[in-house]
């Protein structure tokens, strides 16, 4: 009878290894790598064994396949990140000329073509839905959800924002409430509740260290400025107030600041900025790669954002 063994070769069945003694009719002799003779019938190891190539093959051929699909998958994401990045808006990067105050405001040439980077940075990392708002005679730029910016009360929005000023730009995440007490279901109302939570609040301080922010704190004592500047240290916060060209500090804990926050002025404008700010000749130099700079703080602080809009 055809089978495919022969004497001192090696096979395989269900058991393992084994190595052909002898061949007698339908009967064969084997002995195991591991150990353990057996006499056995031909003809069921030549079914086992051509089962076991089958598979291999097969097993083979699915490996060929599988390597085929991740080579076209990549291929497309390749392409996909190619034609990402030929569809980038041109932000080109700062000019001095963009810090001069006659220059400030709507004059601010890039500031379009920043709010698109910024925009696509977001929606290509996250659920998408963002898009970009120029604030009107500021140099300034919003980023938030569609439906979650209230263009009417600029002062009502939480958003990540980009401003230049003279001494250079800042950005990362703004909080603000108009005069008179906050409603229940405006973002600074949410975000004072998000500064309470472990989690949220926890994280938000592990962000202000990591990326060396501050959270400027804005209202109205004798007129409107800025009342306190908080930052990261030890496990907690330090909490600095220029009165009188005195500095006050104290260190808090996030409960504390948490508790700051909501006790701060409630009939009175109030604005936080969680932010980072880059010198002017630093700005400049940085070129395009700012926008991937300020895109990641705002990935880094969206677990902040998503809370304030209650989402």
């Amino acid at each position: 009878m055809a089978h495919p063994f022969e004497v001192g070769k090696t096979y395989r069945n269900r058991q393992g290894e084994y190595v052909v003694l002898a061949i007698e009719g339908d009967k064969m002799t084997i002995r195991y790598v591991g150990g353990g003779t057996l006499v056995t019938s031909v003809s069921i190891q030549a079914r086992i064994w051509e089962n076991i190539q089958f598979e291999r093959q097969m097993a083979r051929a699915e490996e060929r396949r599988r390597q085929a699909q991740e080579a076209r998958l990549a291929a497309r994401q390749e392409a996909a990140q190619s034609r990402r990045a030929r569809a980038r808006p041109a932000f080109a990067g700062f000019q001095e000329s963009d810090f001069e105050t006659k220059k400030r405001g709507v004059a601010w040439s890039s500031r379009e073509e920043l709010g698109k980077a910024l925009t696509q940075y977001l929606n290509q990392r996250t659920e998408g839905n963002f898009s970009h708002w120029l604030v009107p005679h500021h140099p300034l730029i919003h980023v938030a959800r569609r439906g979650a910016y209230y263009r009417e009360v600029v002062e009502r929005n939480v958003a990540f924002f980009v401003a230049l000023g003279e001494s250079g730009v800042s950005f990362g995440l703004y909080v603000g409430k108009p005069d008179g007490p906050a409603e229940a279901g405006w973002p600074w109302s949410a975000f004072v509740a998000a500064l309470a939570d472990e989690g949220i609040g926890g994280g938000l301080r592990k962000a202000v260290e990591a990326h060396n922010l501050a959270m400027e704190v804005y209202t109205t004592e004798i007129k409107y400025g800025r009342v306190a500047r908080i930052t990261a240290q030890g496990e907690g916060f330090v909490w600095q107030h220029e009165d009188a060209g005195q500095e006050v500090t104290r260190t808090m804990s996030l409960e504390e600041v948490a508790g700051y926050v909501r006790d701060l002025a409630p009939e009175k404008r109030c604005e936080v900025y969680v932010q980072r700010q880059v010198p002017v000749a630093q700005a400049v130099k940085a070129g395009a790669a700012i926008a991937d700079e300020m895109g990641a703080l705002f990935e880094a602080l969206l677990p902040v954002y998503r809370a304030s809009i209650g989402r």
